[in-house]
């Protein structure tokens, strides 16, 4: 049979779908779609739920709203890659001829009616026949097709099932005329239902309303009725009823015949002799039927023990039942990678972050992403949430960040799905960092922050936390709009040299940023203070050129004409402080600078570079912020205006 099946989902694409006018998104083994309530995540999911299990049910108000007249047909198509032998033996030569290492389908509704296609290798005039309708739109096709073309020696029409058989043979004897196509095929997911991928992929969504007791049932289709399919083998135990059945069969036949034999045997005779009197040459015989006991096989249901009592499912707290439904979900991938099928699942969740306590959801987090990193446990993973716990930017290439937009009050929503994937983030970056230092380092330069800035609708890239913090106080003041409001999030980059790689990972995600740093013009003069009050060595000159020199590097980055030393708004999006912010500070806000020192004096503060007592200052500071300070907060909220 070969090795086990290791397909998994690269691609899809959704069109008229809901929300869903034309979407195509790229998928890892772990994919994490974020975006503002209402954009379009769970729609994703739920489009896949119906390519793969049907569900929902589809009508009219399924199709997106401003589909053309000519062509409201809804589509979901969904690329696999990665098969193996087990695969391609599963889907056939047809759609997977030798060698060949992706598959793609499509689902399509239209007018109520619901059909399956799959890309082949046919020939494409068979495929106009298979396409028509029934035996009136086949068998005319059929014949001016022997007809036009005799070469092909197709056989005259006797039936239907004749002439796919003849079509399938004289492909499959014919493969060097044979083209990609799209072909429908009643066996491509086959029979009621019964998809030519199971077995091979499985796609298992949890939506954000599902109940855990609903999930404990045994069934078909429930996460437990899942998990006794792969992890339980009942061979024995119906091997055991089946022998318990004729036990109970002969034992009954037993019970008759000494309780009830003789007595029919004699009733039986009596009957006979009283027919005897009407016809001749028959007779009459009583026999003890038994139904048939057969006993039914055990179902299993799920009980929890809390403490010294024994209670139900439903009986549990929301989080203790969301934990349930993950643990049962991690629980069927790992029997499934175990399990002598070596099927794939994917596994969708609608915000897994619901009703746990952070810890859980951290916990949590890690348990999806270290089982989708292994190939082998045959998981693929693809989830919606609003949380930074299920975000890690070090791997910001597996996020999705869906936007929705409208352009006009009389337009229609338009959804757009963005991925910052590592080689566009690497060409952005190409000639400001060398590919292998922004390979080998994105953890130093993903910072902590960056997870929530995924979430924003804007965001503040500054160099560290003192900049954030100074920012974020002066607009959570009374007098301000605070950040949150706005959905515009201050992530700070540890450092000027490290600002480049965020913002391309920020830019590809198509977030709003506004980039602000301090040039540094006073570097030179702080050292030559420095070497006349303590001494020591140093080279002020050589210190003002190096600040020059990567001021001009960023600014060559962002696409902005260079300079030495920029001050204030140097564009839309590019805003720099005149030396440091600390010297901005003591020149545009004096008393903030007063009231950082009475925080520390009266111990409410700690001295030096502190970030918390920075933004407790500029909260507490009975003055207004002037200058290039209030320019910078305006900039910022002007991101998403």
């Amino acid at each position: 049979m070969g090795e086990d099946s290791s397909v998994r989902i690269k691609s899809v694409r959704i069109v008229n779908f809901r929300c869903l006018q034309d979407v195509r998104v790229e998928m890892d083994s772990l994919t994490a779609f974020i975006g503002p309530n209402g954009a379009g995540k769970s729609t994703v999911l739920r489009a896949l739920d119906w390519f793969f299990n049907g569900d929902p049910k589809l009508t009219e108000e399924d199709i997106y709203s401003g589909a053309d007249h000519s062509d409201r047909r809804i589509r979901v198509e969904v690329n696999f890659t990665d098969l193996t032998d087990i695969d391609r033996e599963a889907l056939g030569q047809k759609y997977t001829p030798p060698g060949s290492t992706s598959f793609t389908a499509w689902r399509t509704w239209a007018d109520g009616q619901d059909k399956m296609t799959g890309r082949a290798r046919s020939f494409p005039a068979f495929e106009k026949i298979r396409a028509a309708s029934g035996v009136k739109g086949k068998k005319p096709l059929w014949e001016a097709l022997r007809e036009n073309e005799p070469d092909l020696k197709l056989p005259k029409w006797t039936t239907l099932d004749a002439a796919e058989t003849a079509m399938t043979v004289w492909e499959q004897d014919h493969p060097e005329r044979l083209e990609d196509t799209e072909s429908g095929d009643t066996h491509l997911f086959g029979f009621n239902g019964q998809s030519k991928l199971s077995g091979l992929f499985d796609y298992v969504l949890v939506t954000a309303d599902l109940r855990a007791i609903e999930e404990s049932m045994e069934g078909k289709k429930t996460v437990i009725g899942r998990i006794l399919e792969r992890a339980i083998d009942r061979d024995g135990a119906n091997a055991a009823f089946a022998e318990l059945a004729d036990d109970v069969g002969k034992r009954q036949a037993e019970i008759n015949a000494t309780h009830l034999g003789e007595q029919l045997a004699e009733l039986s005779t009596a009957l006979t002799n009283e027919v005897s009197a009407f016809t001749s040459g028959r007779n009459v015989r009583l026999r003890a039927t038994t139904p048939d006991v057969r006993p039914n096989p055990a179902t299993i249901n799920v009980a929890i023990g809390d403490a010294l009592v024994e209670t139900s499912v439903d009986r549990q707290g929301h989080g203790f039942q969301r934990a349930l439904l993950i643990s049962a979900l991690k629980l069927l991938a790992a029997r499934g990678a175990q399990g002598s099928d070596g099927s794939v699942i994917c596994l969708a969740i609608e915000e897994p972050e619901l009703f746990q306590h952070p810890s859980q959801a951290r916990v949590f987090a890690k348990v999806l992403r270290d089982l989708s990193a292994n190939p082998a446990d045959g998981l693929q993973v693809v989830y919606a949430t609003h949380s930074p716990y299920f975000i890690a930017p070090r791997y910001f290439d597996q996020v999705r960040r869906v936007s929705r937009r409208q352009e006009n009050p009389t337009a229609h929503p338009r959804v757009d799905v963005h991925q910052a994937s590592l080689d566009a983030v690497a060409a952005r970056l190409s000639g400001h960092c060398s590919d292998k230092a922004i390979r080998e380092r994105w953890d130093q330069v993903c910072t902590r922050n960056l997870a929530e800035a995924f979430f924003a609708e804007a965001v503040v890239l500054v160099e560290g936390e003192t900049d954030k913090s100074i920012l974020d106080g002066i607009a959570g003041r009374l007098n301000q709009r605070q950040f949150e409001v706005d959905g515009i999030t201050v992530a700070q980059a540890q450092s000027r040299q490290h600002m480049c790689t965020p913002h391309a990972i920020l830019a590809e995600l198509d977030i709003p940023t506004l980039v602000i740093f301090d040039n540094d013009s006073g570097r030179g003069n702080r050292l030559r203070a420095k070497i006349a009050k303590n001494g020591g060595a140093g080279d002020p000159e050589a210190s003002e050129r190096s600040a020059a020199q990567e001021n001009r590097l960023l600014l060559r980055y962002l696409g902005e004409t260079e300079q030495d030393f920029p001050v204030g708004k140097i564009s839309e999006r590019v805003f720099t402080w005149d030396d440091t912010l600390e010297a901005v500070l003591l020149r545009d806000w004096p008393t903030w600078e007063m009231t950082r020192l009475d925080l520390v004096k009266t111990g409410q503060g700690v001295a030096s570079k502190n970030p918390a007592t920075y933004a407790l200052a500029a909260q507490e500071c009975p003055d207004e912020p002037t200058g290039s300070l209030l320019d910078a907060i305006k900039m910022a909220q002007a991101l998403i205006s």
